[in-house]
């Protein structure tokens, strides 16, 4: 019996078509509802942006599937993983950045990466391997031996990349992964995310309305925690003549 339930469980991972499932997301802390009821699905291998002001929500939301928050209410699932009840092995799935990225500056990217390659239980010799790959995806294989302390903000925001992408997961979940940065380093993060997105799943929290629309062909917008519009930019354009005012007619503000 336990054996065909694993059996059930395991077909139905193959068939899922869905990455990540949010459902009826609640968060409130001490008064303040940050979600409310939020509810959304990405599927395998697509790329959406969550769309919204500062406050709106959206920190929150890639904090509580990354396992970082418990929802006062509702649930979320990586891969078909309850986030909540299973958080480890949700989370194994997705690799994210959620804040200003740190590093000891005294490292190379190269210990960086091997050091957090072997706190995630990752063997030595596919270690070496996927730390090349990973550089040179983001374009620092020709710094692999040069301290921290001399990357410009740019570069250590593709590092963060580098350690989010380290052990291959399925999904990404970013936090403003261009925020800071000058038109060279966002077109490098842009052409970066552009790269991994033939191979995994890109959930990705912005305010940059360009940036947006340069990355990813789909949006959900949130304003005080709840879900305003969940769609294709192309046919948020159609509906409100611009992507600019379909984003401030539906997050309340003036145009």
């Amino acid at each position: 019996m336990k054996i065909q339930k694993v059996l059930n469980a395991a077909a139905r991972l193959l068939t899922m078509r869905e990455s990540i499932i949010i459902e009826n997301l609640s968060k409130n802390y001490g008064g303040f509802l940050a979600l409310e009821k939020l509810s959304l699905k990405v599927k395998k291998k697509e790329d959406v942006a969550l769309l919204g002001p500062n406050g709106a929500g959206k920190t929150t939301t890639l904090k509580i599937l990354c396992g970082l928050l418990s929802p006062s209410s509702g649930t979320a699932y990586i891969n078909g993983i309850n986030v909540i009840k299973e958080r480890e092995r949700a989370i194994s799935k997705v690799g994210a950045i959620l804040e200003t990225p740190e590093f000891y500056p005294f490292f190379t990217p190269e210990e960086t990466l091997s050091y957090l390659g072997r706190l995630r239980g990752m063997r030595e010799r596919g270690l070496r391997s996927r730390m090349n790959e990973v550089l040179k995806l983001v374009r620092l294989d020709k710094w692999t031996r040069v301290k921290i302390e001399k990357f410009s903000r740019g570069m250590k925001q593709r590092l963060a990349l580098a350690q989010a992408l380290l052990h291959d997961p399925p999904i990404l979940v970013l936090d403003e992964p261009s925020l800071g940065l000058d038109p060279r380093g966002m077109m490098e993060i842009r052409q970066i995310l552009q790269e991994a997105r033939k191979e995994k799943t890109v959930f990705f929290a912005s305010h940059l309305l360009t940036e947006v629309a340069q990355v990813c062909k789909k949006v959900a917008i949130i304003d005080h925690g709840k879900l305003r519009a969940y769609d294709d930019i192309t046919r948020l354009k159609k509906k409100y003549r611009s992507f600019e005012r379909a984003y401030l007619k539906l997050t309340e503000a003036t145009i």
